[in-house]
């Protein structure tokens, strides 16, 4: 009787254990680094049931503010000022991340750092400076400077728009990189071809987006018609449509609750993989992260105003079903993680935490 069993329960022990290991997902988190206090990135295992999170290991590296992953390459954006500024390659075996190379930057605290979807090329942006670098990955990984851009201009704000301020370089879904400057008010939109066996920046677009605003993050509809661009300065999500070859301003909406009178400093934006709903947070007096549901014609309805619970939501990111939602509360030293409503698009505090210094940027 036991025999004809041995198959059956064999069979239930390894969908088992796949299950679990399914469940089981890494996340890295990108740290500002401060002696006793954080070393850099911390990897963790995330389970994407529960939304608890095991810490896998620790690597040093100074201030990675910014993650980019693709496929077992990392790359680190070190947010510094002392001349020791610098993107960093790791690879990722067997739960850690092994140091590849180091270069520095041309410009001063790289705040943001993307992969192509190829995995061919990194781009990083300097908060100072008016820089963009440009660095080709070879097939092991390491990175090599190709190109870059040296912008300059101002805008209406004498204090905070004295001098570009680079904040970050999304690829579209044409496979251009658009790239927020919140000193100038402006989205520039290059591509990157291949010349002579090295990437080179070709600007094709600049976006104005409105003054004193300050652009930082964007995120794109999956139909390819829209882009959503955040306002840092002015809390504001700013719509525009694709029509013909240009991108053309539809609509503003802020994402405040109604009566905020407090001080703004909106961080980051995502929209879900279905292209219904859009997320916002916004730091300073806010705190909190906004829902908006996405029109069929592609503008925003503010839906939920959510408190994050904490201080400083410089960055948050889907869990890989978006299921969740992670918010890096950077003030209060805190992720904090909200159970996501699929259908509605609300969210709702899970209960769940990780604890770590200054946290600023989560990847999966």
């Amino acid at each position: 009787m036991i025999k004809p069993l041995l198959p059956i329960l064999i069979f239930l022990a390894m969908f088992y254990s796949q299950h679990i290991q399914a469940q089981q997902i890494p996340l890295y988190i990108g740290t500002y680094t401060q002696k006793n206090e954080s070393k850099g990135i911390y990897t963790y295992s995330f389970n994407t049931k529960t939304g608890d999170a095991t810490l896998l290991s620790e690597t040093e590296t100074s201030s990675p503010s910014f993650l980019a992953r693709h496929k077992n390459i990392l790359l680190a954006a070190n947010e510094l000022t002392d001349g020791n500024q610098s993107v960093s390659a790791f690879r990722i075996e067997d739960g850690k991340l092994n140091f590849i190379n180091k270069l520095p930057t041309t410009g001063s605290a790289p705040c943001h750092v993307i992969i192509d979807k190829k995995g061919k090329y990194a781009v990083v942006s300097n908060y100072l400076g008016g820089a963009l670098d440009l660095y080709a990955i070879d097939a092991n990984g390491h990175i090599n400077q190709n190109d870059h851009k040296k912008y300059s201009g101002s805008s209406v704000d004498t204090k905070r728009q004295e001098a570009p301020h680079i904040h970050s370089a999304f690829q579209g879904p044409d496979g251009n990189i658009y790239v927020s400057d919140l000193g100038t008010d402006l989205i520039h939109v290059l591509a990157v071809k291949l010349e002579d066996g090295k990437y080179k920046f070709n600007e094709i677009e600049t976006i104005q987006t409105p003054k004193g605003a300050g652009p930082r993050h964007i995120a794109f509809h999956p139909n390819k018609k829209y882009f959503y661009a955040l306002m840092e300065m002015s809390a504001d999500v700013v719509v525009y449509e694709k029509t013909g070859n240009s991108w053309k301003q539809k609509q503003v909406i802020n994402m405040n609750a109604e009566g905020f009178s407090g001080k703004d400093g909106a961080a980051d934006v995502k929209i879900s993989k279905d292209g219904k709903y859009l997320y916002a947070s916004n730091r300073v007096d806010a705190n909190t992260i906004s829902t908006f549901a996405v029109q069929k014609d592609g503008s925003l309805n503010k839906i939920q105003v959510q408190s994050v619970l904490g201080k400083g939501p410089r960055n948050f990111n889907f869990s890989p079903d978006q299921n969740f939602v992670l918010v890096g509360n950077q003030l209060s030293n805190e992720v904090v993680i909200f159970k996501r409503d699929k259908k509605t698009g609300s969210l709702s505090d899970s209960g769940k935490r990780i604890q770590a210094f200054k946290p600023v940027c989560l990847i999966f």
